[in-house]
């Protein structure tokens, strides 16, 4: 199975703006959606591009066997719904409201076999980020470029699960890496002319994954300095983030209150890959 050049796979559609980016830009999408509030509010609102054949919404949670599967929604951060046992309880610690309901389920691997592999895979499922990853195993082409939400941020995860993302995407053949703050989106200039596809024009989302590939303003790093990187970032996480020992102290409060008044709000961080 070759690569398709033109193809993007959007994995935790969400509300669309990812999608909305990737489309504006040129490329064909195929979106992955569990939640089916959104899946029926994207099909409205990407009507045309469907109706052109650009865009192909998939209803299911990503799992590791097909069928069906409980999914925790949460209706007031409809971005952290999971199917995710952990996920799902560190939501219920700090407070956030969830209902389950029960929704189609498919493995990775079948989703690739069936729309072919993307130049680039984004992955954004709320603590499941490495199922799709994993399932690139089965083939012998690649994405071009990878990325997922990063274990990294999340203080209550062991150092180890962020050198398991970057082992994995190494041993799959991914030998640049950057870690992008999603708080920065919004301040975040598009190339002009763009490097991947053609100059959007649309203004990044933080609730997004934003740029990718060749787009991105920063330097590709080695597996070694993204590892690094990825101690540092924990190690703060672990001092300012969601639900750690300091996150709710005046010094900490102020300090996200400064980043967001300069528009660069405490935010989640993606891990990117590039191919060799």
């Amino acid at each position: 199975m070759g690569r398709n050049e033109n193809l993007i796979i959007d994995v935790g559609m969400h509300t669309g703006e990812d999608t909305a980016l990737y489309l504006a830009k040129g490329f064909d999408v195929v979106a992955v959606e569990a939640n089916p509030t959104l899946v029926e509010q994207n099909q409205a609102k990407f009507a045309a591009e469907i109706a052109d054949g650009r865009l192909r919404i998939v209803h299911a949670a990503v799992t590791e066997h097909s069928g069906t599967v409980q999914l925790a929604v949460a209706d007031d951060l409809t971005e952290w719904s999971s199917a995710s046992p952990d996920f799902i309880a560190r939501n219920e610690t700090i407070g956030v409201k969830l209902r389950e309901l029960e929704v189609p389920a498919l493995r990775f691997q079948d989703i690739l076999a069936d729309v072919g592999i993307p130049r680039y895979l984004k992955i954004d499922i709320e603590g499941l980020d490495m199922l799709p990853v994993r399932a690139l195993r089965d083939f012998d082409q690649r994405p071009r470029f990878v990325s997922i939400e990063t274990k990294a941020q999340a203080a209550s995860a062991p150092i180890e699960e962020a050198f398991d993302e970057l082992a994995e995407l190494w041993t799959l053949g991914y030998r640049g890496f950057q870690y992008v703050q999603q708080g920065n989106h919004a301040i975040t200039l598009e190339p002009n002319p763009a490097r991947e596809g053609r100059h959007s024009g649309l203004k990044m989302e933080n609730t997004g994954s934003g740029l990718f590939g060749d787009d991105l303003p920063d330097e590709w790093v080695t597996v070694t300095t993204a590892y690094s990187r990825a101690q540092r970032m924990r190690a703060f996480q672990k001092v300012v983030g969601v639900g750690m020992r300091f996150a709710h102290t005046r010094p900490v409060r102020a300090y996200a209150n400064l980043r967001k008044a300069a528009n660069k709000p405490v935010a989640w961080w993606d891990l990117h890959a590039r191919l060799d």
